[in-house]
């Protein structure tokens, strides 16, 4: 009989910090409860040396105040049925050293991470479309009917696939391997120092030969927040054989041109900048004890920014996307007793527990990090309290009137989500595969639970439901990439299972230090396999310049007539927040009572304007750069200690540790309008860029 392994999460989250420090991602879906009687939210990560232990909030900075890094921890899971269908018959075990398996015993894990930024030198994400409109580039700009986007930093010669360019511009740290055996003993680090080094059927290879780039090998630097000089370090988990793999340190750098540094003015697209986060393949060679082995279906890591709210759901999550995608596609035709042949069909029972409520949690959730009217407040409030007993019809009677239908091309405000649209779409919608499973439940055709997932498919999801999806603006962690079956290995059905990137067949042993070893790579709606570096490569560049820009908009295209400012990723990216500092105690009922509400990005010099749509991040882009350090994070009451020897309540979700010292501006009550005769800062560029000059 066969034995199939698989690493699992299949993607996983590291997230930056400026702490050398790091807690490991979450293994728990954002907005999900996870303790009934505490009622304790998930998506909060765990703490260093522990199973499953999460944070509080205690846990967000180190002594010197500097945010600890996330980092991404896999596993092994062995199978013993080739998979067949979704979810999977065979719920699979994890593996260790030391564990039988189809009579041999593992005598050792050998693990390999490749780290690359291939931000600089891709395609732009935002420019003008062939009908002259300003916006965002889509999936549908790579479909070849229009030219391709202009890519960055075009004033270097050639194109993407340039010799100088692919040596210059990407930011490749090469692999680094390591046993299992080595029991957190040993650290590598994704720079310049570490010589790269591969596997080969079980053994490790050095290679000093491989072509390592970092920016300041080729260029004069402006370095803000230090030089990057490593993408992160990998180790193992001791006395557990787990990969942990732990990302960059939030530092951006810029290239000097004459002595001039560049300037930082578009939210999205930036000349002449880097970043370092990264992303790359897990890979691992399972050894045995009398010297066979077998190699795991690979897994993937991507360093993105920090999560500032990590137990609040996205109403929309990169799940929801991608598993959508899968669900109809007809060559990967995941879930054919839901969709097939181009339908949907009708008896099919949603899970209540995993298809809708998490949807209700994502709006309830959100509330802690926007500032919404009493009104809704108490609306989102009620739904989150429906329950799987519950007449759907009786308990929400205009529900389909409350939900923006995915199909509807008029894309009417007005409707849940209460958020900014993806790519040409004025207001977010559900996925195509949310909203027909919503429907379903009520109309009566649903369940309480879904079918069960096996341990590794859980770890899969979960880490996919704490990240954003929808709005692919381009985004904060994955983009819409994960709409593209490319992506993706296609014929999923066997020993690899769905939702594996497509990995490109990388031979080290070739690597010369004359030339650059990775090229263009992963085209969206092309068969290109990945290379390292080719998902974080369609986000912000760098990243904190979307952020700090992403508060409140009105919609794009703004429909006429609407003056309402929307909020891009309240899950992601809190708008509004309430401080546990400023929370007063009941000394008598012995609680704690909300205090204002303000920005979470507020009151050092350079957040403040008179304009409400440009209230909540600093007017100049590269004050964030420096300062991004200083915000907040969101979390639930009850992990949060009192001075009276208790907590804040599992009802309150609160902003904690932030290094901001004033409140800001106000924050006025929504629906909030635009203010007409707002212009950009034209000091929008460090000190001595051109478009920041010296008084």
């Amino acid at each position: 009989m066969s034995t199939y392994f698989r690493v699992h999460p299949n993607i996983n989250f590291s997230r930056v910090g400026s702490s050398e420090e790091y807690y490991l991602a979450p293994e728990t879906a954002a907005g999900e409860v996870i303790d009934t009687a505490s009622g304790l939210f998930g998506g909060l990560p765990i703490k260093k040396g522990t199973e499953n232990t999460v944070i509080d909030d205690s846990d967000f900075r180190d002594s010197n105040s500097n945010p600890v890094r996330q980092a991404a921890r896999f596993r092994i899971y062995s199978y013993d049925q080739a998979q067949s269908s979704y979810p999977s018959e065979d719920p699979g075990k994890e593996i260790k050293i030391g564990d039988t398996v189809g009579g041999k015993t593992i005598a050792d894990i050998v693990w390999q991470v490749h780290l690359a930024n291939k931000k600089a030198n891709n395609y732009q994400i935002t420019g003008v479309n062939s009908e002259g409109v300003m916006g965002e580039y889509g999936i549908e700009s790579y479909e070849g009917k229009i030219p391709l986007p202009p890519i960055r930093n075009a004033d270097f010669a050639g194109g993407l696939d340039d010799p100088t360019r692919l040596k210059q511009l990407v930011i490749d740290a090469g692999p680094r391997t390591l046993k299992a055996s080595s029991n957190g003993e040993q650290t590598l680090e994704f720079n310049a120092a570490t010589p790269p080094s591969y596997n080969v059927n079980g053994t490790i290879q050095q290679q000093d030969d491989y072509p390592v780039s970092f920016p300041s090998d080729y260029f004069d630097l402006l370095q803000p927040l230090g030089v990057i000089d490593t993408l992160g370090q990998m180790t193992i988990e001791a006395n557990t054989g787990r990969l942990i793999v732990a990302g960059g340190y939030g530092k951006a750098s810029g290239i000097k041109k004459d002595g001039v540094p560049p300037n930082l003015c578009d939210a999205i697209d930036n000349d002449d900048w880097f970043d370092d986060t990264s992303d790359g393949p897990v890979t691992a060679t399972i050894v045995f004890n009398d010297g066979s082995t077998a190699d795991a279906a690979h897994g993937w890591v991507v360093c993105t920014d920090p999560s500032y709210a990590p137990q609040t759901r996205n109403v929309v999550s990169t799940w929801d996307d991608m598993y959508s995608a899968w669900v109809e596609d007809k060559a990967l035709n995941l879930v054919p007793s839901m969709y097939s042949n181009g339908v949907y069909n009708d008896s099919y029972k949603a899970a209540f527990d995993q298809d809708v409520l998490p949807v209700f949690h994502g709006a309830f959730l959100q509330r802690w990090n926007t500032n919404l009217p009493q009104k809704a407040i108490i609306g989102h409030e009620y739904m989150a309290s429906v329950k799987p007993s519950d007449d759907p019809t009786t308990k929400i009677r205009n529900f389909p009137n409350l939900i923006r239908d995915p199909s509807d091309e008029s894309d009417v405000g007005g409707k849940m989500p209460l958020a900014l649209g993806d790519a040409q779409k004025s207001f977010l919608s559900v996925s195509a595969t949310q909203y027909f499973l919503l429907m379903q439940w009520y109309a009566g055709a649903s369940i309480a639970q879904g079918a069960p997932l096996g341990g590794g498919e859980k770890l899969d999801r979960a880490v996919l439901e704490n990240c954003l999806g929808g709005r692919y603006s381009p985004g904060i962690d994955l983009t819409f990439i994960v709409r593209d079956k490319n992506l993706f290995v296609q014929q999923w059905q066997g020993d690899i299972g769905p939702f594996r990137i497509n990995k490109a067949t990388l031979d080290y042993a070739t690597a010369s230090k004359d030339s650059a070893f990775l090229n263009v790579g992963y085209v969206p709606l092309q068969s290109t396999p990945v290379q390292p570096g080719d998902l974080c490569k369609f986000m912000s560049q760098p990243w904190h310049t979307d952020y700090n820009s992403c508060a409140t908009h009105t919609p794009d295209p703004n429909p006429q007539g609407n003056n309402t400012l929307y909020w891009s990723w309240p899950a992601q990216r809190p708008v509004n927040v309430h401080p546990a500092a400023k929370c007063t105690y009941d000394a008598t009922k012995k609680t704690w009572s909300l205090g204002g509400q303000v920005y979470s990005i507020r009151g050092d010099d350079g957040t403040h304007t008179d304009y409400p749509q440009q209230q909540g991040r600093y007017q100049c882009y590269y004050d964030y750069v420096q300062n991004w350090h200083k915000v907040g994070f969101v979390i639930q009451g009850s992990q949060i200690a009192d001075s009276n020897g208790g907590n804040y309540g599992s009802d309150k979700f609160l902003e904690v540790a932030s290094l901001y010292t004033s409140d800001g501006d106000m924050v006025s009550p929504w629906p909030q309008a635009s203010r007409p005769g707002y212009q950009a800062p034209t000091d929008c560029g460090p000190p001595d860029s051109p478009a920041c000059p010296i008084d």
